[in-house]
């Protein structure tokens, strides 16, 4: 009789651990980071993008001491590109000092001048980090920063009940 039971409770013991092992598996991993909607997703990635060629042109500007590096921060006609770019992304992220200072960015980098360039990039880097750190929207996605050319988003406070 001892002999049956003992394979039966070990049996009854195994099972009920795999159950519970299989129900710690299977509990849905909750991310720290709240989930954002299509639309916000998009609106972030214009504003990480915008902030992006911003960098870049003042890398252009800012030059490097090795003449390879420094043909690879690009020439006059990418600037002009960029600051396409840029008026058509801040037209869509309704920034409309950005998109008017781009405008100008380009008529500068047109000539090939780096000094018209330097004169005309200036207000566009601080309209660029200015627009993005007033945006309206940052309840949903947290305040977003574009400092040092590096765009960061803190995700919004949670309400204590």
């Amino acid at each position: 009789m001892r002999s049956l039971i003992k394979p039966f409770f070990v049996a009854a013991v195994s099972l009920g651990l795999l159950g519970g092992l299989s129900a710690c598996v299977h509990e849905p991993i909750k991310s720290s980071k709240p989930a954002l909607s299509q639309k916000v997703k998009v609106k972030v990635a214009m504003m990480k993008e915008l902030c992006g060629h911003s960098g870049a042109i003042a890398r252009y500007l800012k030059g490097h001491k090795n003449p390879k590096r420094a043909a690879r921060l690009g020439k006059p006609g990418d600037i002009e590109f960029r600051a396409l770019a840029m008026q058509g992304l801040a037209k869509r992220l309704k920034y409309g000092s950005v998109s008017f200072f781009a405008a100008q960015l380009e008529e500068a980098a047109a000539t090939g001048s780096k000094s018209a360039i330097k004169e005309a990039f200036s207000p566009v880097a601080g309209g660029v980090g200015s627009a993005i750190g007033l945006d309206r929207g940052r309840k949903t996605y947290g305040k977003c920063s574009c400092k040092k050319y590096k765009f960061k988003c803190k995700p919004p406070k949670k309400k204590k009940k």
